[in-house]
Order: C-alpha cells, then structure tokens, then sequence
C-alpha cells in the first residue's frame, strides 16, 4: 500500500542521470559514454504489442539517458530513454533474412512520443555491421551475466530384464539449467 501511495504522488524535485546502470543482469551505458569504449552496451530491446495484429513486436534501440526519479517515502524508479529503430517498416527499417537473422536500419527511427521504459523492461543486445545489407546492423540478442544455459544429455544403455530378448534400449534426457 505504501508503494501505490507513494507513486500516486508526483516526483520529488530531485532526479538524477547517470550514464549506465545494471539490471537484469546486463550492464546498459548510454550511447555517448558507450563510444568512448570498446565494447558495446547501450543497445537495448524490449518487448511490445503491435496494435494491428495484437501480436508480439521487438523494439530495438539505443539507450540515451539513464533517469532516476525519486518519489516520497525513498522509492525510485529508473527510466531508460533511449531512440528507436524503424521496426514497423519492413522494407526500409528492419529485415528478417532466412535464417531468421534481423538486421535494423540505424538511419531510420520511430516517429513516437514514447521514447521512455522502465529499465527492469530492457533486454540487451549488440549491433554489428551487416556484410550483406550495405549500411545496415545485424541485431544480436545476449543472455544476461552470470546466466548460463546448460544443456545436459545422458545416454544410457538400459537392459530390460525379464524379457526373453533382453533388448537394449536408449534412453536420452535433455535437462536445462538457468541459473
């Protein structure tokens, strides 16, 4: 009750920026701290419903500002800012390949007045330079730090007793951890 009531009130008058911030297990810098480096954190993607179709679309974009709000009673919420690709346009903005690589147009971005998320929304991704399409970015999604993905197999032979054959049979067992 006391969040609710606490977000319900407007803001405090302080806010802070900053120019990364980690969550989900990903490390997000804005795009200006970001080329000042070698590696690469500021691409972001989130989620979202196309209106048209009622089906699930990947945002992909830029992260510009990192924002702290500050609200009554010591709640904060982080919001990412960031600039958006041309996801809607299929022929100019985004391309999906045979192999179900997207590449992103990095000169086109949305017409919107919603350039804002809340950061525990963002997902990380990459761009890299796309060999096939001239000027544009091959989009590459990652698994947050310290999250690994482990696939287990076991084959065992199992020997059915009692049968009069005692066929052999293979057993195999797929396990996967998140951790």
């Amino acid at each position: 009750m006391e969040d609710l009531l606490s977000l319900s009130c407007d803001p405090t008058k302080y806010s802070t920026y900053s120019s990364g911030y980690v969550v989900n297990g990903y490390r997000f810098h804005v795009e200006d701290y970001d080329n000042k480096l070698r590696t690469q954190n500021c691409g972001v993607v989130v989620l979202g419903e196309n209106d048209e179709d009622s089906e699930n679309l990947d945002y992909y974009g830029v992260l510009t500002y990192v924002i702290e709000l500050q609200f009554v009673m010591d709640r904060r919420v982080i919001l990412f800012r960031c600039n958006w690709f041309d996801v809607y346009d299929e022929i100019k903005g985004v391309k999906k390949d045979a192999y179900n690589l997207v590449s992103v147009n990095p000169s086109r971005f949305l017409k919107t007045n919603e350039p804002f998320i809340l950061a525990n929304q963002a997902s990380q991704v990459f761009y890299a330079n796309d060999n096939s399409n001239k000027g544009w970015q091959v989009v590459r999604k990652t698994q947050p730090r310290d999250s690994f993905e482990i696939m287990e197999q076991m084959d065992d032979d199992i020997v059915e007793l009692g049968s009069p054959s005692q066929k052999k049979r293979k057993r195999t067992n797929e396990v996967k951890y998140l951790f």
